[in-house]
């Protein structure tokens, strides 16, 4: 549910991800199937998984992909802003540069929508947010 500031006369807040929650993305990580990425989490020794099943808009392998890439450059470039202004930042180079603005080699990325990039950043449960 959408909460309109005219009638509470508060913005909602805005959600920082902390670029340290997404350091297990700077390790191994592998997209199995169109619905899971899994990664591996610095002193276990199983993979985790990100489960993008409920994400009913993800209907191809390579949207899985794009979205693993972007949590790899996220936890690499450790930027910290807002989520919506990162999935802004991030839509705008998509626009501009390509589906190559998150890995040299594109050919077998597709793109999803912001919406489900934004939901796989939610959906990962070491995620960690600085407000």
């Amino acid at each position: 549910a959408v909460v309109s500031t005219q009638s509470t006369g508060v913005s909602p807040r805005q959600r920082t991800v902390d670029p340290s929650s997404l350091s297990p993305f700077w390790g191994k990580t592998k997209v199995p199937e169109k619905t899971s990425i899994t990664y591996t989490v610095k002193g276990e020794e199983n993979m985790s998984t990100l489960d993008l099943s409920a994400l009913e808009q993800i209907v191809e392998m390579g949207q899985t992909r794009f979205i693993c890439e972007v949590l790899v450059r996220l936890a690499n470039e450790k930027r910290t802003h807002s989520l919506q202004d990162l999935m802004r930042q991030l839509s705008s180079e998509i626009d501009k540069h390509g589906l190559g603005c998150v890995k040299d080699n594109s050919n077998w990325l597709s793109r999803p929508r912001i919406f489900e990039i934004a939901a796989a950043i939610n959906r990962y449960r070491h995620l960690s947010l600085l407000n």
